[in-house]
């Protein structure tokens, strides 16, 4: 039986990973509107070359105190590469979606991430998932289904992207499980930031010397932009970007070193509260119902797949102790 001292301290730290968790939301929220609202004017690759250039000192100085500058000298340069260049995908294709979709949308559809993340466990991790976790996952990808309406008269191409960047955020984050056993939280974002830096710079040279036509309107428009030195409020905007970029990653990254992911991971989903908000003051924008019922669908599903996940992880094995995951 545990004693007062020791509860009260679990709750404190349950709290804390609360608090530190939708802080990081509620600022990365204004972050996407940051990328929308600039998405007009700058390319995407621009926008993310300048969030890694800005990110990177901040995690530096974050790896510095947590865990001492030579833990950058990782001995699994490829596994980080891996995870990196796919966690790349999953912002840039999330990014492209953004000027092509209501915000709303396209952090709903965001959503079916942890279920990727569940789903990728089994051949990745090894991890085993019953057929309870698997009929939340399916019940959360018919809730993205009943966003995107793929077939229907308002089925749009760009909705697939943040479909996209779920499923690519889901397999960087499943291999950051097999990474984070010998390597620290900060060290991993270091290595993600310097990758956005790099991908940067590749796509606007490549952009540039492709010389393609720059449409109208979309997520084409978003990507073909050529590069513009930002002054004055956009200046300030982009810088806010990195700042955002640097300090999220760590309250996110804390949050669930503090306190246990299944108790915290569910207030994830009050992402969609401070976007929802955001979305009306800034462009009256009321979500449709099929993204309301979908994202309920998904929220639904999200929190039971987290919770079963909670419930196999504690189960006790006759005679054989606590049964743990094998990462």
């Amino acid at each position: 039986m545990s004693s007062p001292s020791t509860t009260s301290a679990g709750l404190n730290d349950t709290f804390r990973g609360v608090l530190y968790l939708c802080a990081g939301l509620f600022i990365f929220a204004f972050q996407d509107v940051i990328i929308k609202l600039l998405s007009d004017k700058y390319p995407v690759h621009q926008l993310v070359f300048a969030r890694g250039l800005i990110a990177l000192p901040i995690i530096f100085m974050i790896v510095h105190f947590e865990s001492g500058l030579g833990t950058l000298a990782t001995r699994r340069p490829g596994m980080h590469a891996l995870r990196s260049f796919i966690g790349f995908g999953a912002f840039f294709f999330y990014y492209l979606a953004l000027p092509a979709m209501p915000l709303t949308a396209v952090v709903a559809i965001w959503f079916t991430s942890p279920l990727f993340i569940t789903a990728l466990a089994v051949p990745v991790l090894g991890e085993k998932v019953g057929w309870r976790r698997w009929s939340g996952i399916l019940f959360g990808f018919a809730g993205a289904i009943v966003i995107i309406q793929p077939g229907a008269d308002t089925f749009q191409p760009a909705a697939l992207l943040p479909m996209l960047a779920a499923f690519c955020y889901g397999v960087s984050t499943v291999l950051g499980r097999k990474i984070g056993i010998t390597e620290s939280g900060s060290v991993m974002a270091f290595y993600m930031m310097l990758t956005f830096f790099y991908m940067g710079v590749g796509l606007g040279v490549g952009v540039a010397h492709l010389g393609l036509p720059v449409p109208e309107e979309g997520p084409m428009r978003f990507m073909l932009q050529p590069w513009h030195m930002p002054t004055g409020v956009e200046l300030g905007m982009i810088i806010m970007v990195g700042i955002i970029s640097g300090a999220g990653f760590w309250m996110l990254a804390t949050a669930y070193r503090v306190a246990r992911a299944p108790v915290v991971a569910p207030f994830e989903y009050t992402a969609m509260l401070w976007v929802s908000i955001l979305s009306y003051l800034l462009w009256g924008e009321i979500p449709k119902l099929t993204t309301v019922i979908g994202t309920l669908m998904i929220i639904a599903s999200g929190v039971y797949v987290l919770r079963r996940e909670a419930i196999v992880r504690e189960r006790p094995l006759a005679g054989k102790g606590v049964w743990r995951s094998r990462n």
